[in-house]
């Protein structure tokens, strides 16, 4: 459910491996999916899945085994009132999402017992319609039942997920897991404040340090609201970052360039709203929310981007 960049390309790979994948799409992207299949590409290997089941409407599909819930955190409250006829007594649905409010919006709508944490470390966007590309970096995911408990669903999912060729792993403390990606997406948004891909930016010192001190800001954060975060993070993550390779834009640069709605409450807004509920100061992320708001709900006709 939700069918951009992370969507298109695990469920891809999942239906490229034999899963039953139904994709649910609207619009031009529904069309194309449904016209001429869905083509994913990797720096491991390129293919097309057609036939690709998709389909705008939930009911057609009822009670699955999975609903991978992809979708933009902005449209988390109308997928959610979607979202019913997917899920039965069984169902596991499992968030691969930015940000870590979408937990409790999904629980209030399908239980708490349904619902699992996850974590994707892999940058994959939308190319086209039905196409979805991951240019290299990391290729993990990883999940988790959000009390810590191992269960059968979790393994059975990672099984399926490692079959379609990724590197999924069940973690004890997917909680914790999913601030460290929050974390870090929220340092990264420093790319979008430049306007630059790694092999843009990321050869000035004073990027990693302006990163650095915006994941050290989430990791203060973090901690005050019983989250152990380790303080090492901000180096680890600069780390993970030098990986990278140099075309790498995070998600919501790409958004940004394409004139699209940005994540942006639900990164470096939330973590400047939760730091002030705990009195924790978060200057350079108050800087990127001040800098990206104006484009927060993608580019206005009239701007002076228009009339250049």
């Amino acid at each position: 459910m939700g069918v951009g960049g992370l969507g298109g390309y695990i469920g891809g790979r999942l239906a490229h491996s034999g899963q039953g994948v139904t994709f649910i799409a609207r619009g031009q992207r529904l069309q194309a999916i449904r016209a001429n299949g869905l083509h994913v590409r990797s720096p491991e290997d390129e293919f097309v899945v057609h036939p690709a089941h998709a389909t705008d409407d939930p009911r057609e599909v009822g009670p699955v085994d999975v609903v991978l819930f992809c979708v933009k955190t902005y449209d988390v409250p109308d997928a959610v009132a979607r979202i019913a006829p997917l899920v039965g007594p069984q169902t596991a649905v499992l968030p691969i999402q930015n940000g870590v409010g979408h937990i409790e919006q999904l629980q209030r709508a399908v239980g708490q017992a349904a619902v699992l944490g996850g974590v994707a470390m892999l940058n994959a966007h939308s190319t086209a319609p039905n196409a979805f590309e991951r240019p290299g970096g990391p290729h993990r995911l990883e999940l988790g039942e959000i009390d810590g408990h191992s269960s059968p669903r979790c393994q059975a999912i990672v099984q399926a997920l490692s079959e379609a060729g990724i590197d999924a792993h069940v973690m004890p403390n997917i909680q914790e897991r999913m601030w460290w990606k929050f974390a870090g997406i929220c340092g990264a948004g420093v790319f979008s404040v430049m306007r630059g891909s790694k092999g843009q930016i990321w050869g000035e010192p004073e990027t990693h340090d302006l990163l650095r001190q915006a994941i050290a800001e989430a990791v203060a954060v973090a901690n005050a609201r019983g989250i152990p975060l380790a303080a090492t993070l901000p180096d680890e993550a600069v780390q993970v970052f030098d990986t990278f390779p140099p075309p790498y834009k995070p998600s919501m640069l790409i958004d940004l360039e394409q004139g699209r709605r940005l994540e942006l409450e639900a990164l470096n807004g939330t973590l400047v709203r939760l730091g002030d509920e705990v009195s924790i100061p978060t200057p350079v992320n108050d800087f990127i929310y001040a800098c990206l708001k104006p484009y927060a709900n993608g580019r206005r006709k009239g701007t002076m981007d228009d009339r250049r």
